[in-house]
């Protein structure tokens, strides 16, 4: 995209529209040259094309980060120079779900339907959930993502106890204590710290 600066002095619109495309070539995910826009009365119109979802979701962000946008209407398209299948699609998605593994422990179910995607599963963490919704928006070919992941946060572990029994061959008067002592006490045998579910 290049940018046509105006002669000075630059009205409220001039100057938002030179503010608006070098927010956007600034932002290192967006990579088309097709992006257009247009200012009027500071309302932003966005139009052209991209290649991958989030191109389209990150131009219409670095718009509504400029000083003096009232708002933003986004006609952006996901139109990839080599049209894909939804087969490709839903392959290109897993494999960028599954580089990103280590951070999602397991791959949701990726489906896919004239272009968009739709994430299945549970995670423990929220920001899992957007790493896998920002992985697959990043795919060339994807026009929208809706993201059914579900935030299930593991519950911390308690420790296991069990009843303080007296032997049956004791009696009141021969058995030893140390301290108080109930026949309801209860005392831990084991206990084993989480690092799950600190929030």
């Amino acid at each position: 995209m290049r940018i046509v600066p105006y002669c000075y002095p630059k009205t409220q619109d001039e100057r938002i529209h030179d503010d608006v495309c070098r927010q956007i070539m600034w932002e290192a995910d967006i990579q088309s040259k097709e992006i257009k826009v247009e200012v009027k009365n500071s309302a932003v119109l966005l139009s052209g094309s991209v290649e991958t979802c989030l191109e389209k979701l990150e131009a219409e962000k670095a718009a509504k980060a400029v000083f003096g946008v009232a708002s933003v209407t986004n006609n952006i398209e996901v139109q990839p120079k080599q049209a894909r299948s939804d087969c490709e699609i839903a392959k290109a998605v897993v494999a960028s779900l599954r580089a990103i593994q280590f951070v999602l422990e397991e791959v949701p179910r990726v489906s896919v339907r004239n272009g968009e995607v739709m994430l299945e599963g549970i995670v423990r963490w929220n920001f899992q959930r957007e790493c896998a919704e920002r992985a697959a928006e990043g795919v060339v070919g994807v026009k929208r993502v809706e993201d059914f992941i579900e935030v299930t946060p593991l519950e911390a572990l308690s420790p296991c106890r069990q009843p303080n029994r007296r032997r049956p061959d004791s009696t009141p008067s021969e058995s030893k204590q140390i301290g108080p002592q109930s026949d309801n006490a209860v005392r831990p045998l084991f206990f084993v710290p989480s690092l799950i579910g600190r929030g």
